[in-house]
């Protein structure tokens, strides 16, 4: 048997492969990822840097920061001008200070003027050298006084400082009719300021010295209504008792001095000495 030859495959030929081809195929797989990539994606290549929402812990911080600071800012200044009415006020308490100083020495100058003309009135022998000295002093300051011409006070200072020197400048040299019309017009112009209490006062030693003892008790009565701070209330209290005292009222002179420690707890050793005093001369019980 004869074994006839098969015929020889033909082999399988490929299309040879094609770079140009390959890459066209590759940017066409490119072109559709970028198309179906989500759109956040854009955002990554975008020349615009992404910005996340606010974090509400960051903010509710910076808030509390701003209003912290902001506290912090009034504190400072309240403090700078609480510091400033601090030193003002201590400069207002040492020039009160030195006033009421000044003030002290005039008023125990006054009353001890007062209180040896009430000596020469009694004509008491038995008073002693210290008040015969005293009386010597006042009745040549008397003498002095009746020679002493009536000032014309529209030709003082008419400010409220300059009228009050030069009144108070009268009474001290014994020009008493003069210092009563000088602390008159003082009231009637600055009844309302802030020195208007010391001129009442002032007003009553000018009438007391001049033995007008009702008008005096009226000044000092006056300023014990009308101006109840003054720190010229104590002594105003007791020259007043010994105004009625000299009025024969010496009753009405113990109830006036019977005020003096509800009133005035705090009064001076000084006028608490002048209240003593003209207690035992009001025979007060």
């Amino acid at each position: 048997m004869t074994l006839q030859r098969m015929p020889r495959s033909r082999a399988i030929r490929y299309p040879a492969f094609d770079p140009v081809l390959a890459v066209l195929a590759g940017l066409a797989f490119l072109a559709a990822a970028f198309a179906l990539a989500p759109s956040a994606s854009g955002q990554v290549f975008s020349s615009t840097p992404y910005v996340g929402p606010p974090d509400p812990a960051v903010e509710q911080l910076r808030n509390r920061i701003e209003g912290l600071e902001s506290d912090l800012k009034r504190a400072t200044d309240r403090s700078e001008k609480l510091a400033y009415d601090l030193s003002q006020a201590r400069k207002i308490a040492e020039e009160a200070n030195a006033g009421r100083q000044k003030a002290d020495a005039d008023i125990a100058a006054l009353t001890a003027r007062v209180e040896a003309l009430e000596a020469g009135g009694r004509g008491d022998s038995a008073a002693g050298p210290a008040v015969s000295n005293a009386r010597s002093e006042v009745a040549g300051g008397s003498a002095a006084g009746q020679s002493l011409s009536r000032v014309d006070i529209s030709q003082l200072p008419q400010d409220e400082e300059g009228l009050l020197k030069e009144a108070r400048n009268l009474l001290l040299d014994g020009n008493y009719p003069s210092a009563q019309e000088g602390f008159t017009a003082f009231l009637a112009k600055y009844g309302k300021g802030s020195n208007a209490h010391e001129a009442q006062y002032l007003l009553g030693e000018s009438l007391l010295y001049q033995d007008n003892y009702r008008e005096a008790a009226d000044a000092y009565g006056k300023l014990l209504s009308s101006y109840p701070k003054s720190p010229n209330g104590p002594n105003a209290l007791v020259k007043l008792a010994r105004s009625l005292r000299l009025l024969n009222k010496k009753g009405d002179a113990c109830k006036a001095l019977e005020l003096m420690p509800k009133q005035f707890p705090k009064a001076s050793d000084a006028a608490k000495q002048l209240a003593s005093t003209e207690r035992q001369r009001s025979n007060c019980k």
